[in-house]
C-alpha cells in the first residue's frame, strides 16, 4: 500500500481499468480519454513506481508480476474509497429532508422560523422546493408537503396545522390619505369601497368571503380594484400603499407589529380550509418527519398565540 501514497487517483482508476480489460484502447473508452492519454498516464505511474505495471504486447497488455501485486493493492484501495462514498451517500439520504411548500407560507410563514428547527436539528439537511401543484412522493422524492385545502388529500395523511382566518390590512399613510381625520378604530367595512383592493390569482375568492361575511358584500361593486397572480405581491402592494390586501393574519403580524401594517376590523373570519401537513402514510415512522412535525406544531402554537395577542386581545373567542 506504501505505493499508493502521493498517486493521483484518476491514475490508479485508469491503470486498473487497463489491467482488468487489458487494453489500453478499451480503458481509454471506459475512462472517456484518449489511448495516447492513458499510455501517458501508465508511463507516468511507472516512473513513480520505479518499475513496470504491464508488458506491452501488440494488441493487448499483460500485468507483471510487480504489476499484479500493486493492482491487488489499488483495487483494495478503490473499493475501500467506494465504500466510504457509499456509507457517506447512505447517511447523507437518510438525514436529507426535502419537503415542498405553497411559496407564500414558505416566505411569510416558514422561512423566519426555519432557524430554530436547523438549530435544534442540526443532522438534519433541509431541501425546501416552493410550489402550487400537488407533488408525486414516488418520483419527485419528497419527504412531506405543507398545502392548502379541505383536509382531503386522497392517499396522503394530512395534518392540520391552522385554519385560514381572513383579515384586510393596509398602511397607516394610506387610512390617512383616503380618509383624513377617521381613526383606524372607526373604519366600517362599507369604507373599503373608497379604497383600491389588492386581489390575487391564487386567492381569488377572499375579498368576496371576507365582505359577505362582514355585510359589506355591494363594496365589490364600488371600490376600485387592482389584480395579482400571487397572494405574495398583493401583500408587498399592500406594504408600499397601493390598497387593501386581505391576507391569512400569521402571514402580516410581523407587520402589524413592526407598525408597517395596519387592520382596522377586529371582526374575525375563520375559514373551514386551512394549511396541512400532508405525506405518504409509508412515511410516518420515519424520524426526520416526527422531528419536523414535533418542531413545527410548537411553533404554531406560538404563532396562534401571537396572532391571539396581536390582533383580538379581549376579543379573542377562540
Amino acid at each position: 500500500m506504501k505505493h499508493l501514497r502521493q498517486i493521483n487517483l484518476n491514475s490508479l482508476r485508469i491503470v486498473e481499468s487497463a489491467a482488468r480489460l487489458g487494453s489500453f484502447a478499451r480503458a481509454a473508452e471506459e475512462n472517456l480519454i484518449s489511448g495516447s492519454a492513458v499510455s501517458q498516464r501508465v508511463k507516468a505511474l511507472e516512473e513513480q513506481l520505479q518499475f513496470k505495471v504491464f508488458h506491452r504486447q501488440s494488441n493487448a497488455v499483460v500485468l507483471t508480476p510487480e504489476g499484479e501485486e500493486f493492482i491487488a493493492h489499488v483495487r483494495e484501495a478503490l473499493d475501500t474509497i467506494l465504500a466510504a462514498g457509499l456509507e457517506i451517500t447512505d447517511k447523507q439520504r437518510k438525514h436529507l429532508f426535502k419537503i415542498s411548500v405553497l411559496p407564500t407560507f414558505a416566505v411569510r410563514w416558514l422561512l423566519p422560523r426555519l432557524e430554530r428547527f436547523t438549530q435544534a436539528h442540526p443532522e438534519i439537511t433541509l431541501h425546501v422546493s416552493q410550489a402550487y401543484r400537488q407533488v408525486n412522493f414516488d418520483r419527485e422524492g419528497f419527504d412531506l408537503a405543507i398545502r392548502y385545502g379541505d383536509g382531503v388529500f386522497p392517499g396522503l395523511k394530512a395534518e392540520l396545522l391552522f385554519r385560514e382566518d381572513l383579515v384586510p390590512v393596509c398602511t397607516p399613510d394610506l387610512l390617512e390619505r383616503v380618509m383624513p381625520g377617521v381613526k383606524t378604530d372607526e373604519l366600517e367595512p362599507k369604507d373599503l369601497k373608497n379604497f383600491t383592493l389588492l386581489h390575487s390569482d391564487t386567492c381569488s375568492l377572499n375579498w368576496k368571503s371576507w365582505l359577505d361575511f362582514a355585510g359589506a358584500p355591494k363594496v365589490m361593486e364600488h371600490a376600485s380594484c387592482m389584480f395579482f397572480d400571487t397572494c405574495m405581491l398583493s401583500f408587498q402592494a399592500a406594504n408600499v400603499g397601493l390598497g387593501f390586501a386581505v391576507a391569512n393574519r400569521p402571514y402580516v403580524t410581523e407587520d402589524i407589529r413592526a407598525g408597517r401594517l395596519v387592520a382596522p376590523f377586529k371582526l374575525q373570519h375563520p375559514n373551514n380550509s386551512g394549511w396541512y401537513l400532508v405525506y405518504p402514510p409509508g412515511h410516518s415512522d420515519l424520524y426526520k418527519i416526527s422531528a419536523f412535525e414535533s418542531w413545527i406544531r410548537k411553533e404554531v402554537e406560538s404563532s396562534n398565540a401571537e396572532v391571539s395577542e396581536l390582533f383580538y386581545g379581549e376579543f379573542d373567542g377562540r
